[in-house]
């Protein structure tokens, strides 16, 4: 199997990594899409991706109305019969990362929190991430083994080959990094780290699907999100707000009751608030928002029953790397990302785009946001801007009954 040109690369907030080229090779990169859009059950433009295709574009004016429809046709049965069983198999050129001391181990980087490959089709660019990555980005080993390894490295400029089998699986990085559209989810099912004479330098034990990457050595794999049992900042929603201001307000100071405000989703009847205006940008100032501030808002039903909480806090800065792998620590596997004027991660199930923190960001019962806080201030000065992270969660069992 010839090695092919693919680029590994970083997502969209920079989380580390580089660019790497190899040469054409032999991955179907149609039938990867095709069998995304089948699997994530995401609808496939059928005329549009029709458009795109040579037999469309090489015909005439005149056949060009049924070249299409032919084409939309081909396409669509082409859709039906994808596989979600089908093995991938491709060659990715990477390299291997400088021997870290503190962990006793190498890198394979394309296995990296926010690498992708990058797979072309209908005109579109399809990213594939591994949900069980970090079970293959890890070569551990001795110091005194990993001297004549990192020697031998050295001499192939550190350059690999990664020989891949995969499956797609679904739709999103479990692990927060990538984000975009057309994010394909896939589960390695065999992995060869082979140097450029094709020798093997790494044949990995692979974790089953789901699994994502941690920031310390011997981290387990955090469960899955469990929605009945979660909270933010050991504020849990489904309580009475009476026992929710007690704790609040030992943990972050006084109390305010705020009635219904226009706008609110229909189900809320009211709110308790916590330093409400210390979390808010002044444009212009350095005031309000100053690193340290929390501010919390609950959401309560007719029953007095908190439904949904809602914490910011104010770092003076805080990397997106850190702000992402300690997330997923916390609450596990991502189920949707998204980079649109900030940084947004979001775990458990669907609920009502009028409950979601932002209306661009994930609808899911938690979500976590990470938004700089630049002011003239900070720009002119070319500092590093002020952070505010959001996280919100909503009982989405409630939210599903009031339908």
């Amino acid at each position: 199997m010839s090695a092919r040109t693919l680029t590994v690369v970083a997502a969209l907030l920079a989380l580390g990594g580089n660019v790497a080229h190899a040469q054409e090779g032999e991955l179907d990169d149609r039938l990867v899409a095709l069998t995304y859009h089948k699997v994530a059950s995401k609808p496939l433009d059928l005329q549009a991706a029709a458009e795109q295709s040579e037999v469309v574009r090489r015909a005439s004016n005149f056949d060009r109305p049924d070249a299409l429809r032919a084409e939309a046709e081909r396409i669509g049965r082409e859709l039906s019969a994808a596989d979600p069983r089908h093995e991938f198999s491709v060659r990715v050129t990477d390299n291997i990362s400088e021997y870290d001391h503190a962990r006793g181990e190498f890198s394979v980087s394309l296995f990296k929190p926010g690498m992708y490959v990058q797979s072309p089709s209908f005109r579109q660019q399809y990213m594939i991430v591994f949900d069980n990555a970090e079970s293959a980005r890890a070569i551990a080993m001795p110091k005194e083994q990993a001297r004549a390894f990192d020697a031998r490295l050295n001499q192939a400029g550190r350059g690999v080959v990664d020989e891949i089998r995969f499956r797609v699986v679904g739709d999103g990085d479990p692990s927060g990094a990538v984000t975009g559209q057309n994010v394909v989810r896939a589960t390695l099912t065999s992995v060869r780290v082979l140097d450029r004479a094709g020798a093997v330098l790494f044949t990995p034990t692979l974790a089953p699907g789901a699994a994502v990457a941690s920031s310390s050595p011997g981290t387990a794999t955090p469960p899955a999100f469990d929605a009945a049992r979660a909270d933010v900042a050991g504020l849990r929603v489904g309580v009475k707000a009476k026992d929710f201001e007690s704790t609040v307000g030992r943990l972050f100071g006084k109390v305010s009751r705020v009635n219904r405000s226009e706008g609110w989703y229909p189900g809320y009847a009211a709110a308790l608030e916590v330093n409400s205006m210390g979390c808010m940008s002044i444009p212009g100032r350095r005031q309000g928002g100053e690193p340290g501030n929390v501010c919390v808002t609950a959401y309560l039903d007719g029953d007095d029953i908190v439904r949904g909480v809602r914490i910011e806090r104010m770092f003076s800065f805080v990397d997106p790397e850190t702000f992402r792998s300690t997330l997923v620590r916390r609450y596990g596997p991502v189920a949707s990302a998204k980079e649109a004027g900030s940084y947004q991660l979001g775990w458990g199930p669907e609920i009502d785009a009028h409950l979601a923190y932002g209306s661009s960001g994930p609808h899911t019962a938690l979500t976590a946001t990470y938004a700089a806080d630049e002011d003239m201030m900070s720009r002119s000065l070319n500092a590093a801007p002020r952070i505010r992270v959001t996280l919100q969660l909503v009982d989405a069992g409630w939210a599903v009954a009031k339908k």
